[in-house]
């Protein structure tokens, strides 16, 4: 068994670092990969791209399920106690994490959406880490995993992105599950909307490194923008991984019934993040595909 060590502190592999990893989360298709394209364009900050590495369904989460931990101790609760399996876990993870590593990086960042659900555990981990929550108007997110699931990862359509009552579902679970973790994690928790990145960048990106407490000054805030911007570096492709980023999408998308459906599934959610102040949105869909307008 490896040397116990306080939890809060990094082990030999991680040790260059100025801190414990930061993790970017999120719904899918919510703005992940440009916030983590923000962070990692400072030349002192690694990234690990959707690593799921303590996600239950694929990564180290598995061996914390109920499965293992079951009052008569069979699975890995015969071998260990779940403090020894948090030490082996958290040293294991610092190697694979170290690999992204090279000698100039002084913080790392890593991006899964889906480690939205594996916060709790990788607080246990790194009690110290930070963690990213990008928002983004669920409609929108609705609208873009929607093009996926027909185009680049057709395996959405068996899963969240099967229906706009699907996505709208997945969505909220997520954002919901996020804002609940932020309201226990206080200052290890920032919630960055996409929305603001896009009308102010060169403000989120001061607030984004603030938190991280990467330092910055003007010249490189602007060498990040120029590497990240949408409107200079990426082409709009419906079919691609980067449709555009528009804000506001879905009201050239949304039927009668995508509107209806989202708004059964996630209307509650739409409110309690600010993006409608009533369920009455809807019915200007219904108006802008009413026969004469």
């Amino acid at each position: 068994m490896s040397e116990q060590r306080d939890p809060g502190t990094t082990s030999a592999s991680l040790a260059q670092l100025d801190q414990p990893p930061i993790f970017v989360v999120g719904a899918a298709r919510s703005g992940t990969t440009w916030v983590y394209d923000i962070l990692t364009s400072h030349p002192q900050v690694a990234g690990v791209y959707e690593s799921w590495l303590f996600t239950r369904n694929n990564g180290l989460g598995a061996v914390f399920n109920s499965a293992h931990w079951p009052p008569n101790r069979s699975g890995l609760s015969g071998l260990l106690e779940r403090e020894a399996l948090l030490e082996e876990t958290r040293a294991f993870a610092d190697r694979l994490l170290a690999r992204a590593l090279k000698p100039e990086h002084r913080f790392l960042i890593e991006k899964s959406p889906s480690h939205v659900f594996a916060v709790p555990l990788i607080h246990e981990l790194y009690p110290r880490s930070r963690f990213i929550h990008v928002l983004r108007d669920g409609r929108d997110v609705t609208v873009s995993v929607r093009a996926a699931a027909r185009s680049w990862v057709p395996q959405w359509r068996q899963a969240f992105g099967r229906s706009v009552l699907t996505s709208a579902r997945a969505w909220s679970h997520a954002v919901r599950r996020a804002r609940k973790l932020g309201a226990e994690l206080g200052d290890q928790f920032l919630e960055v909307r996409f929305e603001e990145i896009k009308q102010d960048p060169l403000g989120a990106y001061r607030r984004l490194l603030e938190f991280c407490e990467i330092s910055y000054d003007d010249s490189l805030l602007q060498q990040i923008h120029d590497q990240t911007d949408f409107a200079s570096n990426y082409k709009s492709n419906e079919e691609g991984f980067r449709r555009g980023g528009r804000v506001g999408d879905w009201r050239t998308h949304f039927n009668v019934l995508d509107a209806v459906q989202f708004n059964l599934a996630a209307g509650d959610t739409l409110i309690e993040t600010g993006y409608e102040e009533n369920r009455r949105w809807a019915s200007s869909v219904l108006r802008k595909t009413s026969p004469g307008r």
